[in-house]
């Protein structure tokens, strides 16, 4: 059983969560939009490598399976890999209901007597299940103060390094919902590659490429001007992404149409239904987001991390399709 000293208080999560809340709103927008702006402005695309993790809070010095942080949850030893000595390990005894402090005493073949009092499964269940129905940010809060209390007990006095690492790691650790465009090679309007009308052919669509991708270069970074309203504010500004994500809309159908005199699967055509699929995720996150809870800003954040992906994804299939297309903006 988790000892019960490291779980915070609920006033004391409501007092993080507000942190966690500033914190992320500050990565978000001190991280995440300058990809756009940058790229608008002088085209490199930005380097986004995620934050990197200075301590080693994995460290598992028993090789059992179970960290030594979490070792201090249950109260183990980090140094034995079966702290009560009756040859099961740790991480064996806690999925099995059995008691990893209390060694079994029960002849070979005999149910084990260091098993857990069913009365205390059941408050741990009804625990679990508690945790389950908490938004992302709860959970985030929770879990973080969890960490940082039983690193505490691992490493004695808490560096500022150490905390810095652990809140790093539970960011990196939020889940990320899954989107994906939903146009495929089949759905685009190839044509033909003629050598005879290859260069007026060509020319057609580079007149379109450009003139959709324009339109794309002017309204990027607006939808994140309204995320930030919808942060700052709680304001409704569904209407306001409507008319962006619309925007978005049409560069994707008029890419669609746009007569491409390409190959199936060559690397002009990945590029522009790379474009298309990433414009088509982008209106999924900015929806998603405006939709989501103001409350729950871990979800909001991960989101934000899906757009920071996908329009760095977005910007390398401009760039690869501008060398093709010889188009200098």
């Amino acid at each position: 059983m988790i000892n019960r000293k490291y779980l915070p208080s609920k006033k004391f999560l409501m007092a993080l969560y507000i942190a966690i809340a500033f914190i992320l709103i500050a990565i978000i927008f001190n991280y995440l939009e300058p990809i756009v702006i940058k790229y608008l402005v002088s085209h490199p695309i930005a380097d986004t490598t995620g934050v990197t993790v200075v301590v080693n809070i994995d460290l598992d010095s028993d090789n059992d399976g179970l960290v030594d942080w979490k070792e201090n949850l249950y109260g183990t030893n980090p140094k034995l890999a079966d702290t009560d000595g009756d040859g099961t390990n740790d991480v064996e005894e806690i999925a099995l209901n059995r008691d990893p402090l209390k060694a079994n005493t029960a002849p070979k073949g005999q149910e084990p007597n260091d098993k857990i009092d069913p009365a205390k499964i059941e408050e741990s269940q009804r625990a679990i299940e508690e945790y389950q129905s908490l938004n992302a940010t709860e959970k985030m809060s929770r879990d973080l103060m969890s960490d940082i209390f039983a690193n505490q007990q691992i490493s004695g006095a808490m560096d500022q390094q150490t905390i810095d690492s652990i809140v790093q790691k539970s960011i990196q650790d939020m889940p990320v919902k899954e989107y994906s465009g939903i146009t495929k090679e089949s759905d685009l309007n190839l044509i033909d590659v003629n050598e005879k009308t290859f260069n007026k052919d060509l020319a057609v669509y580079t007149k379109s490429y450009y003139n959709e991708t324009e339109s794309y270069r002017k309204v990027a970074g607006k939808d994140l001007n309204i995320i930030n309203n919808y942060i700052s504010t709680g304001n409704d500004v569904r209407t306001d992404m409507k008319q962006i994500t619309l925007k978005y809309q049409t560069i994707i159908n008029n890419l669609i149409e746009a007569p491409l005199p390409s190959l199936p699967d060559s690397s002009g055509t990945i590029a522009h239904l790379t474009l298309i699929n990433d414009l088509e995720k982008l209106i999924q996150v900015d929806n998603d987001i405006i939709n989501t809870n103001i409350k729950d800003m871990a979800t909001i954040f991960s989101d934000l991390s899906v757009y920071n992906s996908t329009t760095k994804e977005l910007l390398l299939a401009l760039q690869v399709m501008d060398s093709m297309l010889k188009i200098n903006r």
